[in-house]
């Protein structure tokens, strides 16, 4: 919800700015009294604002239906921008008139002791229009530039690196070790002090504000709480990676992993998503033993692959056990049965269950057991008897087998399949994407066995379905943009035109990506999704106001586009200064896990101030492109683009 508040605060002056800019020419350019500028200045844009306002508030509602990660984290946010933004326009529907009526203190006609900032604008509008007038004269040049534009921005795509979540430094290092099972309470607590001794001499024990650490049976974690990162030399992601090196061979018979958390290691705690490894993936099929086997394969083939650490493959050792494998013929030869024979050898060592007693409603099982002198050990099996039918007496070792051994401490299953699950973590700034490609690439002509199958899961599973929501959302978030726009415009080629502004985007998207290092992450997804509600406001107030000078003024078409370029261009450029502005702060990702917002200020500053630039020349030759066609086909009779009144004439 804070987020939604920071991403809003540069929105919601929007419209004020629109409503405000236009009373204000209407009283100077116009030398309307204020009541009068405030009226009609706001009836003039009030269709515009209302269009643009929804816009920005549509692309939110899949946002809000999503299921996966991404919609627990971005639905607050939705909820607060969306009403931020309708308060903003009542306000400047109302409040910013009324108040302009009363208190502005403009004066009528051209004031010629205009401000530094006023006469840059009026100079700036003077450029935009020569410049304008020459690029419609020039409309193929127009499309083949920005065509080239959009389709190299697409084309550079394929080199940012993907992840679920953009990396942020969470203050704090987790240190699992994991022994064999049944280690000594003591043999463990001895590991565990080597193991701090060592992280106490490699870390600057001013960053560390305290050690907790649990034990239980053949493992313990050890948790650092660090300083945060304003008070500290070194990322959290450094530190490990020292703690990590200076532990390799250190401690013998412990499997170690050091982990800084990052990403989105809250919602793993809050919403149990996963262990808390980087890359998690399975190995399934029905041999277990076999795919134990695989899984070691594959660990040694993983292992070899640049920024990928901590491989752990397969199950571990699991807990001792003796197995007891029965004689089944001889067994049968003595006239006994299997069951029989495993009863007295149960009864011998822990007891057989006679029955039940009820009490109260209650239900508790009646064992008979031997006097605790008299109960036998594993060690001991050797030495039970058993009667046979015919009323001879034999020991147990005559029908059985012992074997020593490890029992698993639990067995996995998906669709029947038994999985094996192979873990590993990654080195600072190894995006989750280009890891999980490599492995692939490294597994490609891994010689997996029939009826073996190799998923990927945990946080790339996790990306690839907001990868889907995503696409849906922005697909949605079109349909429904251009159902708000067909229903302002009254037109179906008008929201087509405004349309065109969307893809300009990515002419700044992609090189904000990459300038700053930033990965394609659901935060950066996010802010694409918000920019095709946003880069489309400036071409909606563009077209309007240009519909509107042909409409009120008629003027020709041509001249209704560069008078409706010269007089929307400080309201446009104002807006996108306000909202570029209101999220800069953001965009630097200051403070601690202001990275995890930072991505998505980023795509949407380098997007909407690209979409600008680009949307004052190209929306213009679009629209009287689209005009000219529109009018050759109403030269022949057909025009599939009339509106509703233009049909119910015609018929």
């Amino acid at each position: 919800s804070f987020g939604g508040l920071a991403l809003g605060v540069g929105l919601i002056v929007d419209n004020g700015i629109v409503v405000l800019e236009n009373i204000i020419r209407l009283r100077e350019e116009e030398g309307e009294d204020l009541e009068t500028s405030a009226l009609i200045g706001t009836k003039q844009v009030a269709g515009a604002i209302v269009a643009s306002t929804l816009t920005t508030c549509v692309i939110f509602l899949p946002v809000v239906f999503m299921q996966t990660v991404s919609g627990l984290l971005f639905q607050e946010l939705a909820l607060v921008v969306v009403f931020a933004l309708v308060c903003s326009l009542l306000v400047a529907l109302t409040l910013v008139p009324m108040l302009s009526s009363r208190f502005l203190t403009v004066q009528k006609g051209m004031d010629n002791k205009k401000g530094k900032f006023q006469k840059f604008f009026l100079k700036l509008e003077t450029k935009y229009s020569g410049i304008l007038e020459k690029t419609l004269q020039h409309k193929p040049m127009v499309f083949v530039v920005t065509a080239v534009l959009v389709v190299g921005s697409f084309l550079l795509v394929p080199i940012i690196p993907v992840e679920l979540a953009p990396q942020t430094d969470a203050d704090e290092i987790d240190i699992d070790l994991e022994m064999a099972d049944g280690t000594n309470i003591a043999v463990q607590n001895l590991y565990l002090k080597e193991l701090e001794d060592i992280v106490r001499a490699t870390l600057p024990m001013e960053d560390v504000e305290y050690f907790t650490t649990e034990v239980r049976d053949g493992r313990a974690e050890v948790e650092i709480a660090m300083v945060p990162q304003s008070e500290r030399s070194q990322s959290t992601s450094d530190l490990a990676a020292e703690i990590r090196e200076n532990l390799t061979g250190k401690v013998p018979g412990a499997d170690i992993r050091v982990d800084a958390q990052s990403g989105l290691w809250i919602l793993r705690r809050v919403f149990g998503g996963g262990g808390g490894e980087d890359v998690q993936f399975e190995l399934r099929g029905y041999d277990i033993d076999k795919a134990y086997e695989i899984a070691q394969e594959i660990k040694l083939r993983v292992e070899n692959i640049p920024g990928i650490v901590e491989v752990r493959a397969g199950r571990s050792e699991g807990t001792p056990e003796e197995r007891i494998l029965f004689d089944r013929e001889k067994i049968a030869d003595l006239g006994l049965s299997v069951r029989e024979v495993a009863q007295v050898i149960q009864t011998n060592i822990g007891g057989s269950r006679a029955g039940s007693y009820r009490i109260g409603g209650d239900e508790y099982p009646i064992t008979v057991r031997l006097q605790p002198e008299d109960r036998l050990g594993t060690l001991d099996i050797d030495n039970i008897s058993i009667r046979t039918p015919d009323g001879g007496v034999i020991p147990v070792s005559s029908v059985i087998r012992k074997e020593s051994g490890r029992g698993p401490e639990d067995i996995n299953r998906i669709n029947g399949q038994r999985v094996t699950n192979i873990t590993a973590n990654l080195e600072s700034g190894i995006a989750l994407g280009e890891a999980v490609e490599s492995i692939q690439a490294e597994l490609s002509d891994f010689p997996l066995p029939s009826g073996f199958t190799i998923v990927f899961g945990g946080e790339y599973e996790e990306q690839q379905k907001a990868a889907d929501d995503f696409a849906m959302s922005i697909i949605m978030a079109l349909i429904l943009i251009y159902m708000v726009m067909a229903g302002q415009f009254e037109r179906f080629l008008d929201p087509l035109v405004v349309m065109f502004s969307v893809p300009l985007a990515m002419i700044g998207v992609i090189p904000a990506l990459l300038l700053t290092g930033t990965t394609l992450n659901i935060q950066s997804l996010m802010g694409m999704i918000m920019l095709v509600g946003i880069v489309v406001n400036n071409a909606i107030v563009l077209v309007d106001y240009i519909n509107l000078m042909r409409r009120e003024k008629n003027m020709p078409v041509l001249e209704a586009v560069i008078e409706a370029g010269r007089l929307r261009l400080r309201p446009i450029l104002m807006t996108t200064l306000t909202t570029v502005l209101g999220l800069l702060p953001l965009s630097f990702g200051l403070g601690a896990g202001a990275e995890i917002q930072a991505s998505l200020a980023r795509v949407v500053i380098g997007g909407l101030t690209a979409s600008t630039l680009v949307t004052l020349i190209f929306i213009p030759v679009v629209y009287i492109t689209t005009d000219q066609l529109l009018e050759k086909a109403k030269a022949i009779n057909w025009n599939p683009f009339s509106s509703t009144k233009e049909v119910e004439l015609a018929n």
